[in-house]
């Protein structure tokens, strides 16, 4: 019989198992659209909240994932008979933690081994940007605790404006990048700064027909070397937080 406390998320595993068979933005979408809408697990060590341990694996790219789980199912899977303890958390609350300045992960990877999919720190953040622009972020239904969740309300204040200059070789390093990509038109490059938070970030809005963690993973390498020390965002030209933040502005490469 069917434990009635335990999470299921059938149209979630559902995409990611197409999105296994076939790696595209049409699955990639609807794994997204399920995820957030979900409840999730993080396997954590140690039962005292400041204490608590998260898992984590290095990735073939080298960067370090945080271990989530998509149901119940696929925890007791991967643990077995082994008395692991779990979190509850929905994709916001995993996008704090990845995103948090003071985070040593890069993203997370769900049910690795299995379906596998993992969400990468960019990607992450561009989810997060829209969500919040578009004022559809989930409620934060049994987050993990420790978590510093912020709430849609104190998210959604967010500023945008130009940066007095460029920071030497990222202009250039932003035309290189945008020339090497037939399915990059445009790129815009903003300043924006959630309220409550100290340091601004870059925020590059990218206009393409590509796929956009691809085209956002070469161009955060591509720039990494000249951000001065800031974070970056990079949203597609065609969300509704691309398009507002964009208007008027003269874009830094153009087609």
């Amino acid at each position: 019989m069917d434990n009635p406390n335990d999470i299921k998320n059938p149209e979630l595993i559902m995409a990611m198992k197409l999105l296994r068979e076939t790696n595209n933005e049409e699955n990639m979408l609807k794994v997204l659209t399920a995820i957030l809408n979900a409840k999730l697990i993080l396997p954590v060590n140690g039962e005292i909240k400041d204490k608590m341990q998260f898992h984590a694996v290095t990735g073939n790219d080298g960067k370090i994932y945080q271990v989530v789980y998509a149901d119940t199912y696929s925890f007791n899977e991967a643990f077995g008979a082994a008395n692991q303890n779990g979190l509850v958390a929905t994709f916001m609350d995993l996008a704090d933690l990845v995103i948090n300045e003071k985070s040593k992960v890069n993203g997370f990877v769900l049910n690795p081994g299995k379906e596998e999919v993992i969400f990468g720190q960019e990607m992450i953040q561009a989810v997060v940007t829209q969500l919040v622009a578009e004022g559809v972020v989930p409620a934060n239904n049994g987050g993990a605790e420790g978590t510093a969740t912020k709430s849609a309300s104190s998210l959604s204040n967010v500023k945008v404006g130009d940066p007095e200059a460029l920071p030497e070789g990222l202009g250039n390093a932003t035309i290189e990048l945008g020339s090497s990509f037939e399915e990059v038109f445009k790129i815009t490059i903003q300043l924006m700064q959630y309220e409550g938070e100290d340091k601004p970030k870059w925020l590059f809005i990218v206009d393409h027909n590509g796929d956009s963690e691809e085209i956002f993973g070469y161009l955060s390498k591509a720039v990494g070397p000249y951000l001065a020390g800031l974070d970056i965002v990079m949203v597609d030209g065609d969300s509704t937080f691309g398009k507002q933040a964009a208007t008027g502005k003269i874009p830094v490469y153009a087609k």
